[in-house]
C-alpha cells in the first residue's frame, strides 16, 4: 500500500472512529473531571479515561513520566492548592450507561488498543502514570484489559507457582518491557526486564520474564542473574529471556 493510499486509509479509519464515538451517547462526567480519552471497544462500548479538568492535554503530555507538579494546577477559589483528582477509567455502553468504573489512584492515565493478535476478544493497554518526583523505581504501569470479557478487571496471568496474578508491566528507570512478534503466527509474547538490589548483600539482581498466551491462558516464565540493568542500557538480547 503506497503512502498516499495509506494516509487516506488512516484518515478514513480515524473519521469512522470519530463518527462512531460521536454517535454513542455520552455518560455524565463527574464534577471536576474531563474526558481525557475515549477508545472504541469491539462491542460498541467505549473505554474512557477521565482526568482532573485542570490537567490540560499539554500539561498531561509535559508531565507524563516526569511526575505531575501539583503547583502547576490552578488553585482553588480560596487560593489554597488542591491536590489533583485521581484519574478514573470507565466502560460506557453505546447508550451512555456506565457499565464499570474504577479509580486509578494517580492523576494521569492513558488507554490504547493492544497490538496483540489471536486473543478471544480485543485487548487494551491501560497505563497509569505512577512516576514519583524522586527515585528510579517508579513510572508508568500498564494493565492488560479485555473489556468484552472482564470489563475493567486486569487480565490474569498464571504464575510459575500456579498462582494467578494481574498481567501488568512496569516502565521505570530499572524496568522495561516490549512486545515480541510470534514466529509461528500466534499471539505475540511480552518480555519484561527489571533490576533491583538484593536484600541480603545489596548486590543487584536482574530478572528476565517472558509472558506467553498458551491454551487460552497467559503464563510467565522467569530467570534471574547477578548484574545491573537500567534504562540507559539497551534492552537485553532475546537469549537472556526464558
Amino acid at each position: 500500500m503506497g503512502m498516499t493510499r495509506l494516509k487516506r486509509w488512516m484518515l478514513g479509519a480515524g473519521l469512522l472512529g470519530c463518527s462512531a464515538l460521536a454517535m454513542a451517547q455520552q455518560a455524565e462526567v463527574p464534577e471536576g473531571y474531563r474526558i481525557a480519552q475515549q477508545v472504541l471497544v469491539g462491542d460498541g462500548s467505549v473505554l474512557e479515561v477521565l482526568e482532573d479538568l485542570r490537567i490540560t492535554p499539554e500539561l498531561h503530555a509535559n508531565s507524563w513520566g516526569n511526575g505531575l507538579d501539583a503547583d502547576s494546577l490552578l488553585p482553588s477559589d480560596d487560593d489554597h492548592p488542591v491536590a489533583p483528582l485521581g484519574a478514573l477509567a470507565r466502560l460506557v455502553s453505546d447508550g451512555g450507561e456506565v457499565l464499570a468504573q474504577k479509580s486509578l489512584d494517580y492523576p494521569m492515565a492513558t488507554v490504547e488498543k493492544a497490538p496483540l493478535n489471536g486473543l478471544p476478544s480485543p485487548a487494551f493497554f491501560l497505563t497509569i502514570d505512577q512516576t514519583a518526583p524522586m527515585g528510579s523505581y517508579s513510572g508508568p504501569l500498564t494493565e492488560v484489559l479485555t473489556p468484552e470479557q472482564s470489563q475493567l478487571d486486569p487480565v490474569l496471568c498464571l504464575g510459575e507457582g500456579g498462582e494467578k496474578q494481574p498481567l501488568v508491566f512496569a516502565q521505570t528507570g530499572k524496568a522495561a518491557w516490549q512486545i515480541v512478534p510470534s514466529d509461528k503466527g500466534g499471539t505475540e509474547s511480552i518480555q519484561q526486564v527489571s533490576s533491583a538490589s538484593s536484600m541480603e548483600n545489596e548486590e543487584f539482581i536482574t530478572t528476565y520474564r517472558t509472558f506467553r498466551y498458551v491454551d487460552g491462558q497467559w503464563t510467565v516464565a522467569s530467570r534471574q542473574q547477578a548484574g545491573y540493568w537500567d534504562m540507559e542500557s539497551e534492552f537485553p538480547e532475546p537469549a537472556l529471556f526464558p
